[in-house]
C-alpha cells in the first residue's frame, strides 16, 4: 500500500511540475517533448513495453512504476494538445477492466478483451489526426508484443523476478505433489504464499512448493496461509493473521 501511495504521489508531483510556470530548461523541455508527436510515441512505447511485465510481477514496483509514469506522461501530453477528457475516461474504464482481470478472474476473458479495446480506443482518440492515431496504435501493439517476449524470456530465469511471477504455473519438479488423494493430507496445514495469489500462485507448505488458489481476490506475497480444501488437484488456501 505504501508503495502504491508513493507511486501515485510521484506521478502527481511530475504532472504538477509540468503544469507549473517553472523556468527550468529541463522542465520546459520535458513538457514540450511530451506534447510533441514523437515524444508521445516514445512515452506510449515505454508504457506498453512495461505493461505486461508489470502485470506479471505486480507488487514488485519497477515495471509497474515505469509503466504508470509513462502512461501519465503520455496522456498528460495528449490532453495539453487536445483538451479532450474523453480519452482519459476511456482509458480509466479500460484500466478498471484490466484490473478486474488481473485481480479477480485471471486469464484472457471478457474483462481483458474489454480493457484492451478501451485502451486502444483511448490511444486512438488521443490524436485529432486519424492517421497519427493509427500509427500510435501500431507502436503500442508492437511495444506490447516486445514486452511479452521480454517477459517470457527473461523474467522466469531472473533470480530477482522469477519468485514473483504468479501467472506462470509451477513445474512438476517445483511442486512435487501427486494429484488427487495425496493432497488431502495437507488440508488444515499452514504455510506461506511465495508469490502473490491473484487468485492463483504458489504456496510453500511443509517446505514443499505447491500450486495454490485463494477464494479471495488477492493475497500478498509472503502472507501466512492455511489450506482449507482441495479442488481439481489444487490447494485452496486462505490468508491467516
Amino acid at each position: 500500500m505504501l508503495q502504491k501511495a508513493c507511486l501515485f504521489a510521484t506521478a502527481l508531483v511530475i504532472l504538477v511540475i509540468l503544469n507549473a510556470p517553472i523556468e527550468w530548461p529541463a522542465i520546459q523541455t520535458l513538457a514540450g517533448w511530451s506534447q510533441g508527436y514523437w515524444g508521445s510515441l516514445i512515452s506510449l512505447a515505454f508504457a506498453m513495453l512495461t505493461l505486461l511485465p508489470a502485470m506479471l510481477t505486480l507488487g514488485t514496483g519497477a515495471a509497474e512504476s515505469l509503466s504508470a509514469l509513462s502512461f501519465a506522461l503520455f496522456f498528460w501530453g495528449r490532453f495539453q494538445v487536445t483538451h479532450d477528457w474523453l480519452p482519459l475516461l476511456i482509458f480509466a474504464l479500460g484500466g478498471f477492466f484490466v484490473g478486474v482481470e488481473v485481480l479477480l478472474v485471471p486469464g484472457l476473458g471478457k474483462p481483458f478483451i474489454l480493457g484492451a479495446l478501451c485502451i486502444s480506443a483511448a490511444i486512438l482518440k488521443s490524436y485529432p489526426d486519424h492517421n497519427q492515431g493509427m500509427q500510435a496504435l501500431m507502436v503500442a501493439y508492437a511495444s506490447l508484443g516486445s514486452g511479452l517476449w521480454l517477459a517470457l524470456k527473461f523474467l522466469p530465469t531472473n533470480p530477482l523476478t522469477r519468485r514473483f511471477i504468479a501467472l506462470k504455473p509451477p513445474t512438476a519438479a517445483e511442486s512435487q505433489f501427486d494429484p488427487g488423494a495425496a493432497l488431502q493430507c495437507l488440508v488444515g496445514k499452514s504455510g506461506q504464499a511465495t508469490t502473490a495469489l491473484k487468485p492463483s500462485g504458489k504456496v510453500m507448505i511443509d517446505g514443499q512448493l505447491y500450486g495454490g488458489r485463494t477464494s479471495k481476490a488477492f493475497v500478498p506475497v509472503d502472507s501466512p496461509v492455511r489450506v482449507v480444501r482441495v479442488e481439481s488437484n489444487q490447494l485452496i488456501v486462505e490468508a491467516t493473521e
